[in-house]
């Protein structure tokens, strides 16, 4: 046998074939292709130090001898590591249950608890020696081996020599307290091992009630520790909103337990009235939220109609009936109109057309004539012909006396019948000043169609100026210009006319 250099050596040991007519150039060739084959085997030779990677082989089985860009198959491709304690499983987690607790069912590694962990699981386990054997004082279930023999043992708190584990020794050897996860018959109502007040078991052990002044998580909304259902925590402990059948002392009137705006109590929580502007149905006909009186609702909140004695906007007069013949038609609108002279008199400082017109309706009432009523004067500010209805029925004096058929007769410049009775059915007044002969007399400034004369005592403000009038005693056009200049310091009545 020759004797081959040591690299020819070497190389024959790990080929584990060699002989003495072999080459040296062709075992130093061999020794080449060997190196970093990328199979991936453990040991092939392709001279890399290790990737730290854990994996017995880093080959990447590419062939080209680097071992290079094979990755380890571990991981989650984030390049992140998972943080124990998180509350989320992350790979390579077991659990995570948020909680660096050692004694819950995971352990501060995020490990599910198991028997023989080291770890003594409260409430699960009586010992835990980190093995699975029997006979050694904890067992392959890790219980004490001795509790319940009645003896107290070393690692027992307590051995009432019972199966029981719900007495003041548990089963586990341990004297039951609060929080071991043990409800301890007739001493707590339940026990979930945690001492959070916010939970369906308290940390006194006593299940959650509403009224224990703890609020339960997802379960109530507030606990005010009483069982008063008129404050701002209810009996069953919710917030107490408008609508939940509960009365708000001192916040509602009333609560029906619903937002219904028609019955006896509306929507927000107040007692429904006349004028609220929500119809409570049986009691209101209509309700329009205001205390008008002659609108389409009435104060009352009953619909208005022709009838109902009080007179809407689209009404003229409503005597409280539809019977016709009364002056009042069944479709409430005049079915005459009454004019008259009144009983007193007056200068031309009547006031203007506001004063006019008040000296009329208080007349008119003194009479208990119906209707509003307007003085036949003219000022600057209006006249007949522009304020007055121009009625299509007949104008009467007080007596049932027609004086003209509409407002077209009355203002074509002749009458039916003299204008000569007062509010009370009389005979007018004389006036201070004559014309043609008469001193009945009355306050117009006014043509006889209706427009505004030339003189009218400055608006009927004034006694120093100048002012028409006319007779009550005739049927022509002097009716109402006979003197169209009357010092206006004399005294006369004025024309009243029903609208």
């Amino acid at each position: 046998m020759r004797n081959l250099p040591l690299t020819s050596l070497l190389t024959c040991s790990l080929l584990l074939a060699c002989s003495d007519d072999q080459p040296i150039e062709s075992a130093t060739a061999t020794a080449t292709e060997t190196a970093g084959d990328g199979d991936g085997d453990p040991g092939d030779g392709d001279g890399d130090p290790g990737d730290g990677d854990g994996d017995p082989g880093d080959g990447d089985g590419d062939g080209d001898g680097d071992g290079e860009g094979d990755g380890d198959g571990e991981g989650d491709g984030d390049g992140d590591p998972g943080v124990c304690g998180d509350g989320n499983v992350d790979p390579g987690e077991e659990c995570d249950d948020g909680n660096g607790l050692d004694a819950d069912a995971c352990t501060s590694e995020c490990l599910n608890a198991v028997c023989g962990d080291g770890i003594t699981q409260a409430g699960v386990e009586g010992c835990d020696d980190g093995n699975t054997e029997d006979g050694d004082g904890c067992s392959s279930t890790c219980m004490l081996e001795s509790c319940g023999d009645g003896v107290l043992h070393d690692g027992e708190e307590c051995d009432d020599g019972n199966e029981v584990g719900t007495d003041e020794c548990t089963n586990l050897c341990t004297v039951a307290v609060c929080g071991d996860m043990v409800a301890q018959e007739g001493v707590e109502e339940c026990d979930d091992g945690n001492d959070v007040d916010t939970d369906a078991c308290t940390s006194a052990c006593v299940a959650a009630t509403c009224g224990d002044m703890l609020i339960q998580e997802g379960v109530e909304e507030c606990d005010d520790a009483n069982m008063d259902d008129t404050d701002a925590c209810t009996n069953e402990c919710t917030i107490a909103v408008c609508g939940d059948g509960s009365l708000h002392a001192g916040v509602e009137a009333c609560d029906d337990g619903n937002l219904s705006d028609d019955d006896a109590c509306v929507g927000m929580c107040v007692d429904a009235v006349c004028g609220d502007g929500f119809v409570h149905v049986g009691v209101e006909e209509c309700d329009d939220a205001n205390m008008i009186d002659n609108d389409a609702c009435s104060n009352s909140c009953v619909a208005a109609e022709c009838g109902d004695d009080v007179v809407q906007l689209d009404e003229e007069c409503d005597f409280g009936d539809v019977v016709p013949g009364d002056g009042c038609s069944d479709s409430c609108l005049w079915e005459k109109r009454i004019a008259f002279v009144t009983t007193t008199t007056h200068t031309g400082n009547l006031g203007g057309l506001a004063g006019a017109d008040l000296i009329c309706n208080t007349r008119a009432a003194a009479a208990n004539l119906p209707g509003t009523y307007l003085a036949w004067i003219s000022t600057g500010q209006g006249s007949p012909s522009t304020r007055f209805v121009q009625s299509s029925v007949r104008y009467e004096m007080t007596n049932g006396a027609k004086i003209a058929d509409d407002w077209a007769d009355l203002t074509d410049g002749t009458l039916d019948t003299s204008f000569n009775k007062t509010e009370l059915n009389t005979t007018p007044p004389v006036a201070s000043i004559s014309c043609n002969n008469t001193n009945r007399m009355t306050w117009t400034g006014t043509n006889a169609d209706g427009t505004a004369g030339a003189n009218t005592c400055s608006g009927f403000t004034s006694t120093v100026d100048t002012g028409a009038v006319g007779r009550n005693t005739t049927t022509d056009s002097t009716w109402s210009v006979c003197n169209a200049a009357a010092t206006c310091s004399v005294t006369a009545p004025i024309y009243c006319f029903q609208q």
